[in-house]
């Protein structure tokens, strides 16, 4: 079940956006809508010698500014939480940049999906933000495009199979969506279009979703050199509302490192995306 939405604002025109889906998710289940403000401030700089005090007083100052603006904001979107049709409220926290990942990814996990834009291929500056809660929240993360809200109900959904860790519980994770779309395409991606031959992959996963109540059907997809291009024309050919996919990449010295299909779907979906890690 879904009833314990978090969602990413920042006081941008993107917050209309994240809000309309969050809404749209949070009334078809009954769900609580909790907004997540992350209002960011300096990190301390510390200075030795003459320059000490100065730099002190510099950096208190951008504090201070940075609070004031946080409490201006937090105003703003207090006002769009009241005009939801759906139960919810804000919260804030006021961190620097390199806090702000891992305190989202621990406010997620207490959530049963978090939403937020797609974190590349548009204005934000905080991709690794956003990369922190899928890699360190355990939860899924539902991203969703710039500028685009939704276009009436989910009522098709996209399922990239692979037969993962990381697919299974993006599966697990979007299983309500699924359950209420009227219709699931599951598509398996092939750069070689002999590989199945008369074998039926997909199957299990297929079964799997009907025992859940949810409407499948199979598309073997083949001769595409390009994973994540050939995800995204299979979105557009088929008319589906939503893309269902394993979140894929590893961190390394603290840095997320994101699979190519993953990277090249956060940057140029049209619609939005759930994934999990």
């Amino acid at each position: 079940m879904i009833k314990d939405l978090l969602v990413h604002l920042e006081g941008s025109d993107e917050d209309a956006v994240r809000l309309a889906y969050a809404e749209l998710i949070a009334d078809s289940h009954q769900a609580f809508l909790t907004g997540l403000y992350c209002n960011l401030v300096p990190d301390n700089i510390y200075v030795s010698g003459g320059a000490a005090m100065s730099a002190a007083n510099a950096i208190a100052d951008l504090h201070s500014e940075s609070i004031a603006i946080g409490e201006k904001t937090e105003k703003t979107l207090e006002k769009q939480l009241e005009k939801l049709s759906v139960n919810s409220e804000l919260r804030r926290m006021d961190l620097t940049y390199a806090q702000a990942g891992l305190a989202m990814a621990a406010e997620a996990r207490t959530a049963d999906l978090f939403i937020a834009t797609r974190p590349y291929n548009h204005h934000s500056a905080t991709p690794e933000m956003l990369e922190a809660v899928l890699f360190n929240s355990g939860r899924g993360c539902l991203f969703v495009p710039p500028a685009i809200k939704p276009q009436g109900e989910i009522n098709h959904v996209l399922l990239a199979w692979r037969n993962r860790r990381e697919t299974a519980r993006a599966v697990s994770e979007a299983m309500p969506l699924m359950q209420k779309a009227g219709k699931v395409t599951i598509a398996m991606v092939s750069e070689d279009e002999g590989q199945y031959g008369t074998e039926m992959p997909g199957a299990d996963i297929a079964r799997h979703l009907d025992r859940h109540g949810v409407n499948v059907e199979i598309s073997h997809i083949t001769n595409w050199s390009n994973i994540g291009d050939a995800l995204l024309n299979e979105v557009d050919k088929v008319g589906a509302k939503m893309l269902v996919m394993g979140g894929y990449g590893h961190s390394r010295f603290r840095e997320f490192i994101l699979g190519g299909a993953t990277r090249d779907i956060l940057k140029n979906a049209q619609v939005p995306i759930l994934m999990s890690h």
